[in-house]
């Protein structure tokens, strides 16, 4: 699940911004959306240089959005110990978030004078947003809530934007020549060419009519967990909505390691089975771990982690990754473990309409 990270900054001396209104408003758009599960919102106020730095460590985000007063070449306006304004360089800004490059994929700036940022940091970020003037705070907030309300069906950040810049014309608060969004690879302005697809996305075009291939990765001393789920997903099965695979299916005699390899390059979603001896598998973290986050990155799977014993992930590729049940809960810590099972189902059966549906 992509993670938006939001910080606000108004510091004494500045103007006045409507930042909760900007946030209640992205938020409210994201609940409406039809992949509303598929977004995480974590907040920080008041923003001081420290606390980005912070907030980039314990959140891990896909996106920051930051929402305050730009200074253009001299930098944003942040906040110092008493509240009073601190700016920060482009440069510094890009040097941090280089650091997370890896599952960084989009920072938008949307405050005044801030495109020279956005220049700094889109060498590093793929979709990097900014601002070429002083942007009214209407306005503002009429891009940002369109933007994460086209993310939030499933669009891709190109259509985002230019939703957004539609919100601002159609709303007629003006401004709507503003915004720029700068991709890494060109470092130029979008013209609205189509999308590169986005991580979480499969790029590969999807037939609606066939059953999505799915990859089930687990540790065999977790077989009876692993059991109880293929039942929980025999009525996705029995729709013909998805195709389960896993390596009890390899038949004698065949190589094994090929068979796996060859199903996990065909699967368009991949499930981890979460356990301490799934973490523990050299096979599991080396091959298959490996090669199906090489997919998800390169937009061609998805990728689920499913929780069904409390584990450490931290700092592994799956700690960046929204799980399955709700909240993570490890499966064994639900009080009716059906009730767990059920919840991944649902998660999973929204994950396959999504991609069915954006072939």
């Amino acid at each position: 699940m992509p993670k938006i990270l939001i910080l606000g900054a108004n510091p004494n001396g500045t103007t006045r911004l409507r930042l909760d209104t900007e946030v209640r408003d992205i938020s409210d758009g994201l609940e409406r959306a039809k992949r509303r599960d598929e977004f995480q919102i974590a907040q920080r106020w008041a923003v001081r240089p420290r606390d980005l730095q912070r907030a980039m460590l314990d959140e891990q985000p896909q996106i920051v959005h930051f929402s305050g007063h730009g200074e253009g070449e001299t930098g944003l306006y942040f906040e110092d110990e008493v509240g009073n304004a601190q700016l920060v360089t482009g440069d510094a800004l890009a040097g941090l978030f280089k650091l997370f490059k890896s599952q960084l994929q989009c920072v938008v700036l949307n405050g005044c004078y801030s495109e020279v940022q956005a220049e700094a940091i889109s060498a590093h970020i793929p979709y990097v947003i900014g601002m070429r003037d002083g942007v009214k705070d209407t306005a503002a907030i009429e891009f940002a809530v369109g933007f994460y309300d086209a993310l939030g069906t499933g669009q891709s950040v190109e259509f985002a934007f230019e939703f957004g810049k539609a919100a601002m014309a159609l709303g007629g608060v003006g401004d709507e020549d503003l915004p720029v969004l700068l991709q890494s690879e060109t470092g130029s302005a979008s013209g609205g060419s189509p999308a590169a697809p986005a991580p979480s996305t499969p790029s590969k075009p999807v037939d609606p009519n066939q059953p999505l291939n799915v990859f089930i990765s687990y540790s065999h001393r977790d077989e009876d967990l692993k059991e109880e789920l293929e039942v929980h997903l025999s009525t996705l099965k029995r729709q013909k909505k998805i195709k389960p695979w896993q390596d009890r299916s390899i038949e004698a005699g065949t190589e094994w390691d090929d068979e796996i390899k060859t199903a996990l390059e065909n699967a368009q979603i991949i499930l981890m089975l979460v356990t301490p001896r799934f973490m523990a598998s050299d096979y599991i973290n080396d091959i298959e771990l490996a090669h199906a986050m090489k997919r998800h990155n390169a937009g061609t799977a998805r990728v689920i982690p499913i929780i069904l014993k409390p584990s450490d992930v931290k700092d592994t590729p799956l700690s960046n990754l929204q799980a399955l049940p709700k909240d993570a809960k490890p499966v064994t810590r639900w009080d009716d473990q059906d009730e767990a099972f059920l919840d991944v189902v649902k998660g999973i059966r929204r994950v396959v309409d999504s991609l069915t549906k954006n072939p």
